[in-house]
Order: structure tokens, then C-alpha cells, then sequence
């Protein structure tokens, strides 16, 4: 059957050899730019440069860095589809660990994007997607026994629990600093509690710190090991306030 309207052009995908921009592509090279550089190098010049087009290109689909960290938020927080929760008793713990485990993975995978958006006050939460993903959350916590006020509490300490630990942990085991070797920074018990005699060991000893100077004999944990730790905690204290209202297993 034909048709009497001409199909719709598209726009070309390419020009010269060179990818056209939009405001979405500009904003996803925004994101991958975070994560192969940081945040602190992240300028409407340099981004430019890694586009291979002038700066005032950019400025056709955003306003300025602050707008492009914007769109780069939206973009990041659009892109995560978490794994369906289950609240059913027997179920949520494992349903909360995995969870966890891939709003993890999507964090580490964009490293700086959340402290970045902060830092410059944008809030991506009022992006849909975030939204629905935080209203599932809250109604999971309440279906795993938890009061309301509970539910929005365990759901941002949700957040909280993974994004510190990526900041603080996963960046520097991941991303360590150019002057540091790559075990030191995420080392967990740190180098500098090692038994050894040319270490600052021993002046923990010499201060009579029997417990922080027995830490260093201590093996030591991967980033995985610690946050599988965290988890526990946390699922662990999520449980026994649930109990508070009632008996679930």
C-alpha cells in the first residue's frame, strides 16, 4: 500500500567523516569522558577537543558545563534498569543484595559522576527513570516489613551504602592515583599497619594500640570482600528493624 506522505529524513549520523552532535550524543561523550579522565578535567574546551570539534560547537546543544553535567546526570541515572526486587519473606534479602550489587556496578562503570553532580548542585533524581527506580525501592522496604519512615530511610541509606563505597573504595582500587602504587590505596588493613620494622608499625606499637597493631597481621580483604561485608551489615540491620514490627523471616 503506498503512501501520499514521503517517508521522514532522517538525520545523518555522520558528516565528513565526523559523527553529527545532538544534545543526548554531546551528553554521553560528557559521560564517558568522566570516566576516562575525572570530573576535574572535565571542561566545555576539553570535551571539544575529544569530539575533535571547537568549543563553540557545544554550545549549540548545551549552555554551558553546568548544563552538560546535567545532561550527562540524566543520561547516567536513565541508563540504570535495576533488577526487579522481591519483598516476599525468605526472597528480599537476596533480592536487596542483588540490588546493591548492580546499582554497584553501574556507579563503578561512571566513577565520579554522582560526586561531580553534587558538587554542582544538579539533582538528577527528578529524572523518571530515578523516580521510579526510588518509588520501587521505598515500596520494597515497606514490603519487607518496614515502616513507612523506615522504607525512605533504609531506601537513601541504600544509596548512600553503594555510592560512598564506590567514591571511596572501588575509585582508588580502580583508578589509583598516577603517584600512588596500585595495591596501596585500596589495601584494607592499609601498608602502613604492617609488622615490618622500617614501617610506621611500630610506632603504633610503641603507643600501646594492641588492637589497631594486631589489625596488621590481618589478611587482606579485596574491595568485593569488604563490600559483601557492608551488605551483610546493612541486610543484617534492615532485618532486625523489620522485626520491631512484626515477625518475618
Amino acid at each position: 500500500m503506498s503512501s501520499d506522505h514521503p517517508p521522514a529524513r532522517r538525520r545523518p549520523t555522520h558528516r565528513k567523516g565526523r559523527a553529527t552532535l545532538t544534545r543526548e550524543s554531546v551528553g554521553r561523550a560528557a559521560l564517558d569522558f568522566l570516566g576516562e579522565h575525572g570530573a576535574a578535567e572535565l571542561t566545555m574546551r576539553s570535551l571539544a577537543a575529544e569530539l575533535g570539534v571547537s568549543p563553540r560547537a557545544l554550545y549549540n546543544y548545551v549552555e554551558d558545563r553546568r548544563d552538560l553535567v546535567t545532561v550527562a546526570a540524566e543520561i547516567f541515572e536513565a541508563a540504570w534498569r535495576p533488577p526487579e526486587l522481591d519483598p516476599a519473606p525468605g526472597r528480599w534479602r537476596e533480592s536487596l543484595r542483588a540490588f546493591c550489587r548492580d546499582l554497584r556496578a553501574h556507579h563503578r562503570a561512571h566513577p565520579g559522576m554522582t560526586t561531580l553532580a553534587l558538587s554542582e548542585n544538579i539533582t538528577a533524581a527528578r529524572h523518571p527513570v530515578m523516580l521510579r527506580n526510588v518509588d520501587a525501592l521505598i515500596g520494597f522496604f515497606a514490603g519487607a516489613g518496614l515502616s513507612p519512615q523506615d522504607a525512605y530511610r533504609a531506601c537513601m541509606e541504600s544509596i548512600r551504602l553503594v555510592v560512598g563505597f564506590v567514591e571511596f573504595t572501588d575509585s582508588l582500587h580502580d583508578r589509583p592515583p598516577a603517584h600512588l602504587e596500585p595495591v596501596e590505596p585500596a589495601q584494607s588493613p592499609p601498608p602502613w599497619l604492617r609488622a615490618d620494622p622500617e614501617d610506621a608499625a611500630d610506632g603504633v606499637a610503641e603507643a600501646g594500640l594492641a588492637h589497631l597493631g594486631g589489625a596488621g597481621e590481618l589478611e587482606s580483604d579485596s574491595p568485593d570482600t569488604l563490600f559483601e561485608f557492608s551488605l551483610d551489615v546493612f541486610v543484617e540491620g534492615v532485618a532486625a528493624r523489620a522485626r520491631r514490627r512484626g515477625p518475618r523471616s
